[in-house]
């Protein structure tokens, strides 16, 4: 059979991403040719989101643009799958009918026969299994993403997760390691951990935490220089992995913390078991024991019932705490969770207006955060050439890549994938302006 021509279009999180790798690998090992462009493909799989609104929103507009390459001679089939395929499989079959097949998350191996590629691969799922040799990484080259986990046990009151992408599931430890060093092997030198739960890790295969084990196995492969845990949860933060995280020179200083909210009774609402107390003690003991911590945190304003004091409480304990970064999110009500039945849904302008108070308070907290890295050195990794003026755009370890600042180094004589000092110069609004330290001739 001809090979077809097929391109894929991923949204979402760093965790669809590594769904997106895995898809395309299987797909062009099957006979397939892999296209970057859409316009040049004859089979479009659209890899969805379907998390919070705005993402399902994205979606939706994404698949109606690419259906119009169906009006011309060489598209010929679309394919929806991922989340949002997972979660309304037969209402995007009905509404949206220039969809050809819509694949959920336990069905990846069908997209080999719907390519049309004709070449057979073993069945299964692959879904969090550990059979990650044929993944294609669509990051550059020198970063890439090692999903620990899959799915989630927490039942958040306000998240469709579990229901998405079903029961907590770990990988094997030597099966995380082996990939990590076929990554290293291929020139990977900065490894961002993720999974829904990250410090979960562990508990279902061997009865207990396990992420300050992979982490140290992680720290010992050659190769890897930097180490980023995505995606932890407060609950389950324990004193071993704070120990690792400060001990072991390769893990960035820089810990993901989605808080959500602070006020204790929202807290039990959102299921999220824990306290305000207990947040307050966790971010104290983090920053007691790790020196130069960047504190990442995301919260939702606008959850059903929040009065203007939970609120504010809210916005206190941002003001107080000074988390060097910060992402906010309106409530999103969501099918068949239990929040979306709740009392007191909070009007849209109302959440709208929170959430503009909270970003505008976070952003006088990175601004004075960044002014005062200004004549510091820190350790920025070089990420991509700056066309416009000739530079090179990089990362402080403390800065995950899309969601975090970057630094614009305004020299010439780096690659990337360099892990250089760089002293802060300057800042242009969100973003840090750096220049290489020359100490040694072979630096």
């Amino acid at each position: 059979m001809k090979s077809k021509k097929v391109a894929l279009i991923n949204l979402g999180c760093p965790k669809n991403l590594v769904d997106a790798e895995e898809i395309i690998g299987r797909v062009a090992d099957s006979g397939s040719t892999i296209c970057q462009y859409p316009e040049d493909a004859e089979i479009l799989i659209i890899n969805t989101c379907g998390f919070i609104e705005d993402s399902k929103q994205e979606s939706i507009d994404t698949i109606l643009k690419m259906a119009k390459l169906k009006e011309d001679a060489r598209c010929k089939k679309i394919i929806v799958t991922g989340c949002l395929a997972q979660r309304y499989p037969q209402e995007l079959k009905n509404d949206v009918p220039e969809i050809d097949h819509v694949v959920g998350l336990k069905d990846f191996d069908t997209l080999t026969d719907l390519s049309g590629s004709g070449k057979k691969r073993k069945k299964g799922s692959l879904q969090c299994n550990d059979d990650w040799r044929n993944r294609i990484r669509l990051t550059p080259r020198h970063y890439a993403y090692l999903r620990i986990s899959d799915g989630c046990d927490n039942r958040c009151s306000y998240c469709a997760i579990p229901d998405i992408r079903g029961k907590f599931s770990s990988r094997t430890l030597e099966s995380l390691v082996e990939e990590a060093q076929h990554m290293a092997s291929e020139g990977v030198r900065e490894i961002h951990v993720i999974s829904q739960d990250t410090t979960s890790y562990g508990i279902d295969l061997y009865g207990k935490f396990k992420l300050h084990v992979l982490l140290g196995r992680l720290s010992e492969i050659q190769g890897i220089e930097w180490i980023r845990i995505l995606y932890t949860h407060p609950k389950h933060f324990y004193p071993e992995l704070i120990h690792t995280i400060a001990d072991q020179a390769k893990i960035c200083k820089y810990v993901d913390l989605p808080i959500q909210h602070i006020n204790d009774s929202i807290l039990k609402k959102m299921g999220r078991g824990v306290t305000h107390a207990h947040i307050d003690t966790l971010i104290n003991d983090l920053r007691n024991h790790i020196p130069q911590l960047f504190v990442r945190t995301s919260v939702i304003v606008g959850f059903p019932g929040e009065t203007e004091e939970q609120f504010h409480e809210l916005l206190t304990f941002i003001q107080a705490t000074r988390f060097e970064r910060l992402g906010v999110f309106a409530y999103s009500k969501e099918d068949a969770t239990p929040a979306a039945s709740f009392k007191k849904q909070i009007p849209k302008r109302v959440k709208e207006q929170r959430l503009k108070e909270v970003m505008l308070a976070q952003q006088k907290i990175i601004l004075e955060k960044h002014k005062n890295l200004v004549g510091n050195s820190i350790p920025v990794i070089i990420d991509e050439k700056n066309e416009t003026n000739g530079g090179w755009f990089g990362r402080t370890y403390g800065d995950a890549p899309d969601v975090d600042s970057k630094v614009i180094i305004e020299e010439n004589h780096l690659k990337i994938g360099d892990i250089k000092n760089m002293i802060i110069t300057g800042t242009s609004g969100y973003d840090l302006i750096g220049t290489r330290i020359k100490k040694r001739k072979e630096d």
